[in-house]
């Protein structure tokens, strides 16, 4: 998806040093429903933008403050393949002959559905692995799981202090937090969900007066990567915001007389709750998560607490469904690639979300991709 036959337009270089604004929300929702003032919370938004970060400096994608007596993290768990082979040439020959009649079918207005004999000839195909099938290369594709060779270095995703993100608890004594992930789809990870099919995450907490300033010898590059995964280097211009609660989460009573709000601010305005009034879209740290892929899951820390939001790495600072929140400075900004500056695109375009337990940050994080 990311190939181009004619060069992409560069964003202005100076415009990664321009800071970031939100435009203030097109509705007061607690004007209108009082209640939603008790479901608040802040988020920081990160507007990462590309350019060359200093390592003193927080970033997404850029060099980490690393001691140089601490081996660099590896991931040693299983990862995913994605293999294919050709359909044979008996059975392509047989699901064309199975085409051409459904077509005829449909040509002479006798309907047009795929056959129990079609139907049968695609399981065939599709085999015990439930490949997916490609009907124009005549093909099949599955993911296995597969071992790295070596261990596979971890990438540098961000550097975050704690006084560009403020909307983060940090664990006692420490003012910096580092995130690393092995830049693969994996399945099965322990101690994640059950359907978590995404990146493996390493979070380090630390302090940053104990790290030193100039650079240390350059991370070892993983020799299994996957592109949606490799973060391009990002300045940061932190701002924080207000949110409200995913609408479904809210009380019911609540929730149902915002359903019927937000009806008429459609109408009214094109407006509505969940694309421009309660959840920012884009790279965040603190705030609410949004869950709309899937039905909200509970997101629970093994010692009971209801675990937060701690990061949120989204494949896009805004879309066509979210331009509401497109910073005041880049109105103007429709370029390739204004909406989407870190490159990272987690769960075909999704967002991959790493929550922590407020009870105590350094308890073993859950991963989420929505």
């Amino acid at each position: 998806m990311r190939a181009e036959t004619a060069p992409i337009p560069q964003q202005p270089q100076e415009s990664s040093t321009l800071p970031r604004t939100t435009p203030p929300r097109p509705i007061d929702v607690t004007a209108v429903l009082p209640e939603l003032a008790a479901h608040t919370r802040e988020t920081t938004r990160l507007h990462p933008r590309p350019g060359a970060p200093d390592i003193a400096e927080s970033s997404i994608g850029g060099p980490l403050l690393w001691p140089a007596s601490e081996p660099w993290p590896t991931c040693t768990a299983l990862h995913m393949v994605q293999r294919s082979e050709p359909i044979a040439p008996a059975l392509v020959l047989a699901l064309q002959q199975a085409q051409a009649r459904r077509e005829a079918q449909q040509g002479s207005g006798r309907g047009g559905r795929r056959s129990p004999e079609e139907l049968a000839l695609l399981d065939e195909a599709s085999g015990r692995r439930g490949a997916s099938i490609d009907l124009i290369r005549y093909t099949t594709s599955w993911y296995e799981s597969e071992a790295h060779e070596e261990p596979n270095p971890l990438v540098a995703v961000a550097q975050l202090h704690a006084r560009d993100i403020p909307t983060v608890g940090f664990p006692s004594g420490t003012d910096l937090l580092q995130v690393l992930w092995c830049p693969t789809d994996h399945q099965d990870l322990p101690g994640q969900p059950r359907f978590y099919g995404g990146p493996y995450v390493h979070l380090v907490w630390r302090r940053a007066s104990d790290l030193p300033s100039a650079p240390g010898s350059a991370a070892p590059q993983p020799q299994d990567t996957h592109d949606p995964y490799m973060p391009t280097p990002c300045v940061l211009h932190p701002e924080q915001v207000t949110e409200y609660q995913y609408a479904d989460l809210l009380p019911e009573a609540l929730c149902a007389c915002l359903d019927a709000q937000d009806e008429r601010w459609l109408e009214e305005t094109d407006f509505a709750y969940q694309h421009d009034l309660s959840i920012a879209p884009g790279c965040k740290a603190g705030g609410w998560a949004s869950w709309h892929l899937t039905d909200p899951a509970p997101v629970n820390c093994r010692c009971g607490a209801s675990m937060d939001l701690l990061l949120s790495f989204d494949s896009s600072e805004w879309d066509g469904g979210s331009k509401s929140w497109r910073p005041i400075e880049d109105a103007e900004a429709d370029h390739v690639g204004a909406c989407t500056p870190t490159g990272l695109s987690p769960g075909r375009w999704g967002a991959l979300r790493i929550f922590i337990c407020p009870m105590d940050p350094t308890h073993p994080h859950l991963l989420n991709i929505q």
